[in-house]
């Protein structure tokens, strides 16, 4: 009997990787990035390690990743796209006010609606990459951000657009992006 039930969540955890295989694309991706090699042995460690990485958290954890964080592919490519682009508006005045001498540093608290570990970890992060800002502190959702933004309620407005991208990357299956 012990040995059927354990067949059958093996078999279970097969199902669930073979579903999942976005899950092992993207673990993958950030292998061969993180060993800056496009080689055979590279994306073929990469697969082994994503697989091995997703049985383990669905046996040793007990937790099925094929429905406990789902992210939307489309709303990444979005969120990427969007996070460029803040990145690159927050350097150019943030280069207009230093050369400007207006540069003023300033502490906000951003309360977020996020309520996903993740997703919160994502938005300070985010937050974190563009030029000028930096979450020092996070209680629950509400994230201390200090930046030396002449203009705080475009910073703010910033976090703001951040936490929408973020939010629309782990809308629950179904609901549109």
């Amino acid at each position: 009997m012990a040995t059927t039930s354990r067949a059958d969540g093996v078999r279970g955890t097969w199902a669930r990787l073979r579903r999942s295989g976005w899950a092992v694309l993207v673990l993958t991706g950030i292998w061969v990035v993180m060993n800056e090699q496009l080689t055979a042995l590279v994306v073929g460690s990469g697969v082994a390690v994503a697989v091995v990485t997703l049985a383990l958290t669905d046996r040793l954890l007990g937790i099925d990743h094929t429905t406990t964080v789902f992210l939307h592919p489309l709303a990444w490519v979005r969120y990427v796209l969007m996070l460029a682009r803040e990145i690159a508006l927050a350097a150019w005045f943030m280069a207009v006010t230093i050369v400007r001498g207006r540069a003023t540093v300033t502490q906000f608290e951003l309360v977020s609606e996020l309520d996903d570990e993740l997703l919160l970890f994502l938005l300070a992060n985010s937050i974190i990459l563009t030029p000028g800002s930096v979450a020092t502190d996070r209680r629950g959702s509400t994230i201390t951000v200090v930046t030396c933004d002449d203009d705080v309620e475009r910073a703010v407005a910033t976090c703001r657009r951040l936490e929408r991208a973020v939010a629309r990357i782990g809308a629950p299956r179904g609901r549109a992006a």
